[in-house]
């Protein structure tokens, strides 16, 4: 027990020995004897007077500000060693619809942002079709925070060290619906082996949130097969949003 823990537990005690005084006191002022307050939970009390020390490498009931800084310096797995920057994600918060991707590229490892690359601007080409903006109702962000070199995918290690973080950013952006963008971030957060190809085009639930899955807009732009699909699948995000399609009845 260490001792924190220790001034906890002499707390509670002291209060519940108070109490037992309140009582001994009692009987002596009325000359009646009092039935013993029974013991009492003290630990909110406790809580409030003396707080456990928050584990500063724990994402868990952190802040997004604190959540960002937990990026800024982190150094948990080796993308950390050829970074420029960090790349945490931007937009609006609360948002309607929150797009999770793979990871930085150069572009984004050389500014900080998420998804300013030819990439990114695909991604706001997509948005706007359906009324959606990353300045207006969107929030975007990635399953690993570093670029991996030559943008390779991450590897199983680099997405195990970020996933506390992209987990506690969805729970603290609380988006109206979760988009995947691609097969690390839909293997990721939904726990599947599946490709895009099988994933897409029904809804999940991510902690409660519902979630669709698309193609990766870089892959899109390798394969301009894949539009359409990216297409019904914007249909579909903005029919769940109950958005007007712009220029369509």
């Amino acid at each position: 027990m260490n001792e924190v823990e220790m001034k906890r537990e002499a707390l509670a005690s002291s209060l519940q020995e108070f109490l037992v005084l309140c009582d001994q006191c009692e009987e002596i002022i009325t000359g009646r004897q009092k039935e013993r307050t029974p013991l009492m939970d003290f630990s909110s009390v406790v809580d409030s007077l003396l707080p456990l020390p928050i584990d500063k490498n724990s994402t868990q009931g952190c802040t997004l500000k604190q959540l960002q800084q937990m990026v800024d310096g982190c150094t948990l797995c080796k993308l950390c060693e050829k970074r420029n920057h960090t790349v945490f994600g931007e937009g609006v918060l609360p948002p309607r619809l929150m797009v999770v991707g793979e990871g930085p590229g150069a572009e984004e490892d050389a500014s900080g942002r998420a998804f300013v690359g030819r990439g990114g601007v695909y991604l706001d080409s997509w948005l706007s079709s359906i009324g959606l903006s990353r300045t207006k109702n969107v929030y975007i962000a990635n399953i690993v925070k570093c670029r991996p070199p030559e943008n390779r995918n991450p590897e199983p290690d680099e997405i195990a060290a970020c996933l506390p973080f992209i987990k506690r950013q969805i729970q603290l952006a609380k988006p109206e619906l979760l988009l995947l963008s691609g097969a690390v971030a839909s293997k990721a957060l939904l726990e599947t082996s599946e490709g895009v190809g099988k994933l897409r085009g029904r809804f999940f639930r991510y902690e409660g949130i519902p979630t669709l899955v698309t193609y990766h807009p870089a892959g899109v732009l390798r394969n301009p097969d894949l539009r359409r699909p990216v297409w019904e699948d914007m249909k579909k995000i903005a029919a769940f949003l109950e958005i007007p399609i712009p220029g369509r009845s």
